[in-house]
């Protein structure tokens, strides 16, 4: 039997002990074949995120909390075609691009290299895995030592366990993904049931000119302010239109603040002139307008 510091004995024939743990422990001191193994196991250590879907060129996984993050370590399962350019098992691939949470693009070289961002076109084999090398390097383990702390009122280092700073980080995400799907924004669409209330002006941009037209206005891209399921403005621009001193609108049913008729009239078709002191009687057609919610007539005659 091999004896510490001494190698194999000679009055036993160089026999070697078949327990390789004993050899090791025997060689170089009891538990280090214990720690040989966690250490031989850590760099086998993986994970496995399956493929989902595409979205504009990333690998898109929206169905899960979190993803893989910018510099991880992947390899495929399979030999996969990536639009032109095909993965091949065995390969390490670096993720970037990543948000973290839903989705990353893939790079032949580390980011310390120059990233070679892999164009993701379209995937042939939809059956595929991606397998993440999870070993734990010294550098993950010097991230944990905790910093020397001069401002001890307002910070804090892994307040608990870190399982409780992990729970603490994916409920911040959670919160923060909710109220961005309710904070407005410019680049995309925002729905609510809450009230909205403003003070100031409101503009709406039409930059398509998609309001110009009477095609424009039936597009969902076609900006307004809607009031109930009436649209209410179209642009910048309310519905009456300046002509001269005037104001006109094309509008079959008229709805104001305030109207005061000081001159003549003019409705598309009919030449109209006003009058003071006539009886109702005289008068044989009427169109409604709504003042302030009430309904009100012109009355008008041949």
């Amino acid at each position: 039997m091999v004896i510490q510091n001494q190698g194999f004995r000679k009055d036993l024939n160089l026999l070697e002990n078949p327990d390789d743990n004993l050899l090791i422990n025997n060689l170089a001191g009891s538990g280090i074949a214990d720690d040989l193994g966690i250490i031989q196991n850590n760099l086998r250590n993986t994970s496995s995120l399956p493929y989902d879907s595409l979205s504009n060129g990333f690998f898109s996984f929206p169905n899960n909390e979190f993803v893989y993050t910018n510099g991880d370590i992947v390899n495929v399962n399979i030999n996969v075609s990536v639009g032109s350019t095909t993965l091949s098992t065995g390969v390490d691939y670096f993720v970037c691009n990543s948000n973290g949470e839903t989705r990353f693009k893939l790079s032949e070289t580390p980011a310390s290299s120059g990233l070679s961002t892999i164009t993701v076109t379209g995937v042939g084999t939809t059956s595929f895995s991606f397998i993440r090398k999870d070993a734990v390097h010294q550098q993950n383990l010097v991230n944990f030592i905790q910093p020397e702390i001069q401002d001890t009122e307002d910070f804090g280092y892994l307040e608990g366990s870190v399982n409780d700073t992990f729970d603490n980080v994916s409920a911040n995400n959670q919160t923060a993904r909710f109220f961005i799907g309710r904070k407005y924004k410019t680049n995309e669409d925002t729905t609510t049931d809450r009230d909205v209330k403003y003070e100031g002006t409101i503009t709406v941009s039409d930059p398509a000119g998609l309001n110009e037209i009477n095609a424009g206005l039936s597009s969902t891209k076609s900006p307004g302010v809607y009031i109930g399921d009436t649209r209410a403005f179209s642009s910048d621009n309310n519905p009456w239109t300046q002509v001269g001193t005037a104001l006109s609108t094309m509008s079959n049913q008229v709805s104001v603040a305030e109207l005061n008729f000081a001159d003549d009239i003019t409705i598309e078709g009919i030449t109209a002139s006003s009058a003071t002191s006539v009886l109702a009687t005289s008068f044989k057609y009427k169109i409604p307008v709504v003042i302030n919610g009430e309904t009100y007539y012109l009355l008008l005659s041949a």
